[in-house]
């Protein structure tokens, strides 16, 4: 299998959560008409950490996907079948049509990356733009980020492209397929 993964560097990532907006859109995920913030559901979301104090305060932010696990927790905790991963990419995926909507995949998942359509009784989640990327594009954050912070590919070629330019790869933060990246100190 190629893991299909994004690499996401905190040396570039702003927090702007144009991704964020982009991908909601792309899925239909909000009602532009109801929606209240706070309340609007995502496949991905932005986390930051604030380090120092004033002056000399130090902003670093991530996105925070579907992690894609090796061992996904959410897979086991399915009991319908519905979510499973694509041997060619690793691409965990949700089949809404087998989805009975029990909730057990998001009481499972260490992430928070799963959303609960109440309306229709199914889990969804990020695919990483399965359609796009089986048409040789990018998933939408990708395609989108104002500062490039995220790369798409193959997990094993971007960790080369990465030790090659001398970044750091954070493994804490990339025990799953996504990897989390900075520049060198």
């Amino acid at each position: 299998m190629n893991q299909l993964s994004l690499a996401i560097d905190l040396s570039r990532c702003i927090g702007c959560k144009t991704c964020v907006a982009a991908c909601r859109n792309y899925h239909g995920l909000t009602d532009h008409a109801s929606d209240m913030p706070g309340k609007m559901p995502y496949y991905l979301r932005v986390e930051s950490r604030r380090e120092g104090s004033f002056p000399n305060l130090k902003l670093e932010s991530w996105v925070v996907p579907c992690q894609h696990c090796n061992n996904a927790a959410c897979i086991k905790a399915c009991t319908s079948g519905a979510i499973s991963k694509d041997e060619q990419t690793g691409i965990v995926r949700i089949d809404r049509g087998k989805c009975q909507g029990s909730g057990d995949c998001l009481k499972a998942c260490p992430y928070g990356a799963i959303q609960f359509d109440a309306a229709r009784n199914k889990a969804h989640k990020c695919d990483m733009c399965w359609d796009l990327v089986h048409s040789g594009q990018k998933p939408v954050c990708a395609q989108v980020c104002l500062t490039d912070a995220i790369r798409f590919g193959e997990k094993q070629l971007l960790r080369m492209e990465l030790q090659a330019e001398g970044k750091e790869i954070l493994k804490r933060m990339s025990a799953q397929s996504v990897l989390y990246y900075r520049n060198s100190v």
